[in-house]
């Protein structure tokens, strides 16, 4: 059984702890961390020890493994003090607010010898798992377009579309729009595959692949003029688990959840699950990651290409992305007007206060553009508390 902190007791944390909750026979939560005390109050119902102090915690609680469920900013910071002190680490999304942040953490990661793993819930959600092996069976033919519309946080969606495609994106082209529902546009090519990414508060979370002999839009699989639901397989319980998913062709086809013996009950329960269950598997037997920290900087290398071009003009960005980029300078520029330091200098003693994202740090994570909030459309992640 592996000894687990969480640092960050926010919303997304609450969660993890949830699933963690299922997941006894493996996990343990020893401690909880977050600098505003009012939110250990649960640390006691759960049995585990309550700290203010990341270092303080580390050193009484010794956990094997730590989930870093701060806000974006602080992800490589914190993450570089849990592995300094040797303890593995699942990060929550996006791995980092930049390229730079996020292959800090990878340095120290391999120079430590340490786990760093990201709990991307996307494309472990079931029914992408049984998307994702319908193209790899090739139901669909070979593959030939897409559109991809994500507006929580489009690292989310990029990672949608590279686990589809199954190759990673050669060029990327980015636009700008007008303010008003699409706040960023890319138009995205892989091996044989070209399509389209925005950000489209109108679709919302939406994306479609389409193949010489059908396509996928939404849960909807489309074969030779048929519709068919892709839909999620529950248990018949009173609270009922998470078997797979499947769809309805004939023959059927499905996806087996291999944790449906546990009582997880929704899909992000079973990505949280597959994350966790990762770590343990890397960490007790030596097996590889089923995500991995690379892959989630390629999620982020690609929605970062889309801005990064869209900043030049609509150049065209081949893939990987140099090093010294306008978008990251832009984000290194606003993190260090409200923190005081360039985000690679900073400690985990300067996140030791209670603190809110910048509207305008803000805005470039997420929207990927200063101005976003001029648009009628707009709505912060992280809105202030009057």
């Amino acid at each position: 059984m592996l000894k687990v902190a969480i640092i960050g007791v926010g919303k997304r944390a609450l969660a993890h702890i949830e699933t963690l909750r299922k997941l006894k026979d493996l996990f343990e939560i020893k401690a909880l961390c977050d600098v505003n005390p009012d939110r250990l109050g649960i640390a006691k119902r759960i049995g585990a020890r309550a700290y203010t102090s990341v270092r303080d915690m580390l050193a009484e609680a010794r956990p094997e493994l730590a989930l870093v469920a701060v806000q974006a900013e602080g992800h490589h910071v914190i993450a570089k003090a849990v592995m300094e002190a040797e303890v593995h680490v699942l990060c929550e999304t996006p791995i980092a607010m930049t390229l730079k942040c996020a292959r800090e953490m990878m340095r120290i990661s391999e120079e430590k010898g340490i786990l760093l793993e990201v709990s991307e819930n996307v494309p472990r959600w079931p029914r992408e798992r049984l998307k994702q092996k319908l193209i790899k069976a090739g139901l669909l033919g070979g593959l030939r377009g897409f559109y991809l519309s994500y507006t929580s946080g489009s690292y989310h969606g990029m990672a949608a579309l590279r686990n589809l495609m199954g190759s990673e994106a050669l060029r990327v082209k980015g636009e700008f729009p007008k303010l008003n529902s699409v706040f960023e546009r890319g138009f995205i090519e892989f091996p044989g595959v070209k399509g389209i990414y925005e950000l489209n508060v109108e679709r919302g979370n939406y994306w479609e692949v389409y193949g010489e002999n059908g396509s996928i839009r939404g849960a909807q699989l489309y074969l030779k003029g048929e519709a068919y639901t892709i839909r999620v397989r529950r248990s018949e319980e009173e609270i009922p688990r998470i078997l797979g998913a499947e769809v309805n062709t004939k023959p059927a086809i499905s996806w087996e959840n291999p944790l449906k013996g546990y009582p997880l009950t929704d899909e992000d329960d079973v990505a949280r699950a597959d994350a966790w269950i990762s770590m343990y598997n890397a960490i007790d037997r030596g097996e590889e990651l089923t995500y991995g920290a690379e892959s989630a900087i390629r999620d982020l290398e690609l929605l970062i290409a889309v801005r990064e071009s869209a900043m030049r003009g609509g150049s065209e960005m081949e893939l990987p992305l140099p090093e010294e980029l306008i978008y990251e300078r832009l984000v290194h520029e606003e993190f260090k007007k409200a923190y005081g330091l360039d985000p690679l200098k900073i400690t985990v003693d300067h996140l030791s206060v209670k603190y809110a994202i910048p509207d305008r740090l803000q805005r470039l994570v997420y929207y990927g553009r200063l101005d976003a909030h001029k648009s009628p459309k707009y709505r912060a992640f992280y809105p202030r508390k009057e």
